[in-house]
């Protein structure tokens, strides 16, 4: 199986979500309470889809504390295991930084208390969103379309927490770095499709492509690669 670690799956038609999931395990992110609801959804119709559900830093400007009230009761009436997309950016909405860190520590307290994954968002904001996932001890955690500090990757993977690759690896150079300073075992595969990034609409369709890439940057052949982003997909999730 291919791996996509971090998609907004609700944000593309049903048919196309179902032309997706032949080969492939997605793990469809959320944006806010009403996107939650919409990958537990999908999920219960899909078999290849895990639902993570969350507030996404983008949207806190529009959220109340309550809402974290309203993810913590989905998270009682449903199997959930992630929490997505949460975390901290300093780059894009840096006006409601204080606020961001006030919803993501009610995020890191549920996380423990529900022993959930987390699907991070933490741009510009890399080493304070690992500091925060070591302060509240999490055990699993995914740093999506990692772009940090190189030297901060030691980190994450000595914390055995993962890194997910975008297809953007393709025309990002400092992505392809993350590449190869990353040990194998701690990468997974993502597409954030539906984001548009310099003139790639990102999809799961993206994902055997960018297998091939992680392959070649590695020395690895694709079947080998393959495998091993697999199961470090399963060690995350099971």
């Amino acid at each position: 199986m291919y791996v996509d670690a971090h998609c907004h799956l609700a944000e593309f038609g049903i048919a196309k979500i179902k032309s997706f999931l032949s080969d492939i395990c997605i793990v469809a992110v959320a944006d806010d309470v009403t996107s939650s609801q919409s990958v537990i959804d999908i999920a219960r119709c899909e078999q290849n889809v895990i639902p993570c559900i969350g507030i996404h830093p983008w949207e806190v400007y529009k959220s109340e504390l309550k809402e974290v009230d309203r993810i913590q009761r989905l998270l009682d009436e449903n199997d959930i295991k992630c929490l997505g997309e949460i975390g901290l950016d300093k780059k894009f909405t840096p006006d409601t930084w204080l606020y961001q860190i006030k919803l993501f520590e009610r995020f890191l307290a549920l996380a423990k208390e529900y022993d959930l994954i987390l699907n991070l968002h933490a741009a510009g904001a890399w080493g304070e969103v690992y500091e925060m996932i070591v302060k509240y001890d999490i055990d699993k955690a995914i740093f999506h379309w990692y772009t940090g500090p190189l030297d901060l990757i030691d980190n994450i993977v000595g914390n055995s927490y993962y890194i997910s690759i975008n297809p953007a690896v393709r025309i990002q150079e400092k992505h392809k770095r993350v590449v190869e300073n990353t040990d194998i075992n701690h990468i997974l595969t993502e597409s954030d499709g539906p984001y548009k990034y310099r003139g790639m609409l990102l999809s799961p369709s993206l994902i055997p492509e960018l297998v091939k890439i992680i392959a070649n940057i590695k020395g690895l052949s694709v079947v080998q690669t393959r495998e091993i982003l697999w199961r470090n997909f399963r060690r995350i999730f099971t």
